[in-house]
């Protein structure tokens, strides 16, 4: 009875359900706009309880999401087999949030998630290490290197560095930077889109494409050549002022997937989150603001 019926009715009691009058939290939190479960429960989730609902004249939650397994290697996890990774394992080794981007980022919409050791090592040294935690340690460390930490929007878009595309056009200061602030919006709008449709994976991976793109950008303007001139120097504010703002946009983000990572890149370049209503805006990181003295490591490799 426990496992076929009063288990399910948990959902709604615990919100507030009684046959005698139900109270207003009830009418809050039913129906769900989206009940998540596992794969290996959607009978019961799909035909069993929608049946006692409708039995009892109470609305069927808006949407009913299965997600997949994660395995390990190329099997589920046993512990018969002894292949089984627990979590609080993999925390104590990794930490919490390179263990929420691992899952995250490796299960896919359609089909089961594969974890073990060595993808997990790889994704913290390629991803997190390399790839996010170099891109927010050189910004800062580039901006304390050059200005004493202050960052200054200068609004300079010459005399910086011409790229030669792959595609074979040269590209210009300006159109680098209306490229970069493009690229970041249309993120925006992709995290955003993609949440919506539950393919978390996607989002995240959005996310981390950004982080990749911003490495190729600090490439293409070479902020150390920059330096080297004073008639560059304002061209180097405007690409440092570019990288920081195109950061904390970043960083909140990431902030569902990886909330602890989201909060220290924000505190370490001095600034608090804008809100979700203000994510379509390039600019708002205050002109004139100083990053940390010490940017902190991310993750150790």
């Amino acid at each position: 009875m426990y496992v076929w019926l009063d288990v399910l009715t948990n959902y709604i009691t615990f919100a507030g359900y009684d046959v005698d009058g139900s109270s207003d939290d009830y009418k809050k939190y039913w129906p769900a706009d989206l009940h998540l479960i596992g794969k290996d429960i959607i009978r019961f989730h799909t035909i069993y309880w929608p049946i006692f609902l409708m039995t009892l004249g109470e609305p069927l939650p808006k949407q009913v999401f299965g997600h997949l397994w994660l395995l390990m290697g190329d099997g589920k996890m046993s512990k018969s087999k002894g292949n089984v990774l627990y979590a609080d394992e993999l925390v104590e080794f990794f930490e919490v949030d390179a263990v929420r981007y691992f899952v995250l980022h490796e299960m896919p919409f359609e089909n089961d998630g594969v974890i073990t050791w060595e993808l997990m090592v790889e994704r913290l040294n390629s991803d997190l290490a390399n790839t996010l935690g170099n891109l927010v340690k050189r910004t800062i460390t580039m901006t304390n290197k050059y200005f004493a930490g202050i960052v200054t929007k200068s609004g300079c878009t010459t005399g910086g560095i011409v790229d030669v595309t792959a595609e074979g056009g040269a590209k210009t200061a300006e159109e680098l930077d209306a490229d970069l602030k493009k690229v970041v919006l249309d993120t925006v709008k992709t995290v955003q889109a993609r949440m919506n449709q539950l393919r978390v994976t996607d989002s995240i991976t959005e996310i981390f494409n950004l982080f990749k793109s911003w490495n190729k950008y600090i490439d293409e303007t070479a902020p150390w050549v920059l330096a080297k001139s004073d008639w560059t120097k304002a061209r180097l504010q405007e690409v440092l002022y570019n990288l920081t703002e195109a950061i904390a946009i970043g960083a909140e983000l990431l902030e569902p997937y990886m909330p602890e990572t989201s909060a220290k890149i924000l505190t370490q370049l001095s600034t608090e989150k804008r809100g979700l209503d203000k994510m379509d805006q390039f600019g708002l990181y205050s002109s004139g603001n100083m990053v940390t003295e010490n940017p902190e490591t991310l993750f150790q490799r």
